[in-house]
């Protein structure tokens, strides 16, 4: 059996708050129409190809969200629901958040992951227990401390509709934003040094440092923000939140227990040989964490 048939994956540490949002008690009524536990295939949105959550190669996608997106995959074809014979991913490439998580509330695709929390997404869309956390800082040059005060005046890139354009924005006085439509097209401004400072996503920024701007810091020391990161689904495939959930269980699972293979899956993209280098046991400790709350929250 191959590894993402075994189970793996995930991150960094989470946001409390993410993940009790994301505990839902039920899932919502059957549909009438056919859902991806009937045709087999689950419509995955892909928001770009930014690193460390997905990778293009070609017409193939690969990274962190894909090794979970295979995790739950394998998960359904055992749910109870499951008429299809096989099941297989099917991804919906789109250029930007906002139209990726329309797509899922519209019905046209049933998943993304790698989405981090935040409560206005949380009031249509249901977000799975998280498997990574997101922290909002900024990439610029050296000597910028990243601060609210070192960033007066200053031009910062940012994706559009994204969770960090809006914590910068509250947190941030007399800046100017300047907005992409993408993590691609502010990664390419990045490089092009059409801008000189890019707010962000930790995991993303450090991911994407060396081949965008590899003399640049990492700032401020602590985030502006945390936010758990997760799947999220909508209506139109009931049960995939519980099988999501479960899916991503037990990959935090596999990774607790030393499993060589599920930790090489996952160390590719956020361990020690990675960009982002966390090691193995910060790993583990998130692991444990998510599990041990998700448990607890369970039990009441």
């Amino acid at each position: 059996m191959s590894l993402r048939k075994r189970a793996s994956c995930a991150l960094l540490a989470l946001s409390a708050i993410g993940l009790v949002a994301c505990q839902k008690p039920a899932e919502k009524p059957e549909s009438s129409s056919a859902n991806a536990f009937e045709t087999g295939t689950l419509r995955a949105v892909v928001i770009g190809s930014a690193l460390p959550m997905v990778e293009k190669s070609g017409s193939s996608y690969d990274g962190l969200s894909f090794v979970v997106l295979e995790a739950i995959r394998d998960q359904m074809k055992w749910a109870p629901q499951a008429k299809a014979d096989q099941f297989s991913i099917e991804p919906v490439a789109v250029s930007s958040p906002r139209e990726g998580l329309d797509k899922i509330r519209s019905g046209e695709a049933d998943i993304a992951c790698g989405v981090a929390f935040s409560w206005e997404r949380q009031r249509t869309l249901d977000f799975t227990i998280p498997f990574a956390n997101g922290g909002v800082r900024v990439l610029a040059p050296k000597g910028t401390d990243g601060t609210p005060d070192g960033l007066k005046g200053k031009t910062i890139g940012v994706v559009q509709n994204s969770v960090a354009a809006d914590v910068l924005a509250a947190s941030i006085d007399d800046a100017q934003f300047k907005f992409f439509e993408g993590h691609e097209q502010a990664l390419a401004a990045l490089k092009g040094e059409e801008i000189t400072v890019l707010g962000g996503d930790s995991l993303w920024l450090k991911a994407n440092r060396a081949a965008t701007a590899p003399d640049a810091v990492l700032v401020p020391d602590r985030p502006y923000a945390r936010s758990g990161v997760g799947c999220v689904v909508g209506d139109a495939t009931p049960h995939l939140l519980n099988v999501s959930n479960l899916a991503i269980g037990r990959l935090l699972s596999g990774y607790v227990a030393n499993d060589p293979a599920v930790r090489s899956e996952i160390n590719r993209w956020i361990g020690s040989g990675s960009a982002v280098g966390l090691k193995d046991d910060q790993i583990s400790t998130f692991f444990r964490m998510v599990l041990g709350t998700t448990a607890q929250l369970s039990a009441k």
